[in-house]
């Protein structure tokens, strides 16, 4: 059978012009994704750069002893600046517009009064903390005391009484004589040891105490020192105490007379 070449030259065309349009449908395919990759490549490598400011701290500021404490500056430090909030009379605060970046951002708290806090904290969206300060100042040592350990009825006792405050503030002294009678002091100098006279009246042991006030009103422990007045102990201590000093002395006469 003879072949039409006309109808074999369109048939050729037709065939020709499907394999370009796959070709073409499938170069389109490949651009496109290509296109969408490098887009999205983009879209992401953007989205990396852009920090959100809509991390937020909250919380409470509380002293020692759990009382809110009103008026504490809490601050957020990043990237050279800051946010903060001051705490309301419930001791609640909220800083607001911090950035959410994989950090660890400086936070402050402080008062006039108080020691002022740090802590490091990453942050996101409402991130809770509470913060508690302490008192700034520091209260005074101990007191140390020098005196007698026994005395009579009726005779007037005299003790030396001293404590450190390491805020260098004054300090007064409380004294429990320990048989109803209490004495406080004038608020004298750091380390400066203060005279104090007692007379107790009546026979026994007693134990007074004492402690030491700065002018702020932030106290010692008490300091707890035993007495005796006039009883069998005190004697024998007294007695005692006689003996050891008359001793060399009684050593002394017995090498004089060779009995030594």
């Amino acid at each position: 059978m003879k072949k039409n070449p006309a109808l074999l030259n369109k048939t050729n065309v037709i065939v020709l012009l499907i394999f370009f349009m796959l070709l073409s449908s499938s170069a389109f395919a490949i651009t496109k994704e290509k296109i969408n990759w490098n887009f999205s490549s983009y879209a992401q490598e953007s989205t990396s750069n852009i920090i959100l400011h809509n991390g937020s701290l909250l919380g409470y500021v509380n002293d020692t002893t759990g009382n809110p404490i009103e008026g504490a500056l809490v601050r957020v430090h990043f990237h050279g600046t800051y946010e903060e909030d001051y705490s309301d009379s419930a001791g609640f605060y909220h800083v607001t517009n911090i950035p959410i970046c994989y950090c660890m951002k400086n936070t402050t708290c402080s008062k006039e009064g108080y020691k002022t806090e740090w802590v490091l904290l990453s942050i996101a969206e409402n991130t809770n903390y509470d913060f508690v300060l302490t008192s700034g100042n520091n209260p005074p040592t101990k007191p140390e005391v020098d005196g007698p350990c026994t005395g009579k009825p009726g005779m007037e006792i005299c003790f030396l009484f001293y404590s450190t405050d390491f805020d260098n503030d004054s300090v007064m002294y409380t004294i429990d004589w320990g048989d109803g009678n209490i004495t406080e002091t004038d608020h004298y100098p750091s380390d400066i040891p203060v005279e104090v006279c007692h007379t107790w009246i009546e026979k026994g042991r007693y134990i007074f105490r004492c402690k030491a006030t700065d002018i702020h009103g932030a106290e010692s422990g008490w300091l707890e020192r035993e007495f005796w007045v006039d009883n069998s102990r005190a004697s024998h201590i007294s007695i005692y105490q006689l003996f050891l000093e008359k001793l060399p002395i009684l050593f002394r006469f017995l090498e004089l007379i060779n009995i030594y």
